[in-house]
């Protein structure tokens, strides 16, 4: 059974930025991978009420105030090389993005069954690897049946049986795949963003450079997104 696992993330900055990431996992690998997940925040003392999440890492008054930035991007990094064994990747990730989003919920609506399509692969028929999961985080404005009639066509095409019903989650300890959809949008989120302004930082002097929390965060979230074994972005046009 493939595990599918969507989460949005946009900018401060720009209010109109929209981008959907979606993290994709074999059943097979999932108990591995949340286990470890788990271990990782447990280890480094990281309260399990409070979610991990990606608008937490260079932000000491969000998420765990015990837990200074320099130990969350270590936590981070840990996390995401759980992403792939010694051959293959456990979680493939893959992300669609949109600079002038006037309706991010009917882009949602409309970009989601694109992004599946990309991603997946024809489902094959034997044991229940035609079954696919499908975890969305939480979102007021949008309502389970509207996901399933924007996915319905890809899936059939795709070949692939819901198993039971698309599951719309609020991210916490246990939603590990929201949480890993969300660590890489809001990690390629910033690089998209920041990237954009690379012309502003020409003048600035070396030693600028070295202390701009921009650029700062613009190289930790390139560092961090290369350790990901598959990772497509996508633009829309």
């Amino acid at each position: 059974m493939q595990l599918v696992f969507v989460d949005e993330t946009g900018d401060q900055g720009n209010q109109n930025y929209f981008g959907l990431s979606l993290a994709l996992i074999d059943a097979s690998h999932y108990s591995i991978i949340k286990s470890n997940f788990q271990s990782i925040l447990t280890k480094n003392s990281w309260n399990k009420e409070i979610e991990f999440k990606g608008s937490c890492l260079f932000s000491s008054s969000r998420g765990d105030r015990n837990i200074n930035i320099e130990q969350r991007l270590n936590i981070c990094s840990e996390l995401l090389a759980l992403n792939k064994s010694r051959k293959n990747a456990r979680i493939k990730f893959a992300y669609v993005k949109k600079d002038n989003s006037q309706d991010q919920k009917s882009d949602y609506l409309e970009y989601l069954p694109k992004l599946l399509n990309k991603v997946l692969s024809k489902a094959k028929k034997t044991n229940g690897k035609n079954l696919i999961a499908i975890h969305c985080d939480e979102r007021s404005d949008i309502k389970i049946n509207e996901i399933y009639r924007s996915i319905e066509k890809v899936l059939n095409e795709k070949g692939y049986k819901l198993f039971e019903n698309i599951v719309i989650s609020r991210s916490n300890f246990e939603t590990v795949g929201i949480l890993y959809a969300d660590l890489v949008g809001y990690l390629f989120g910033r690089i998209d963003n920041i990237a954009k302004d690379i012309d502003l930082f020409e003048s600035l002097s070396a030693e600028q450079i070295e202390t701009n929390n921009r650029l700062k965060k613009l190289k930790t979230s390139n560092e961090l997104i290369k350790l990901l074994k598959v990772f497509k972005a996508y633009e829309v046009k």
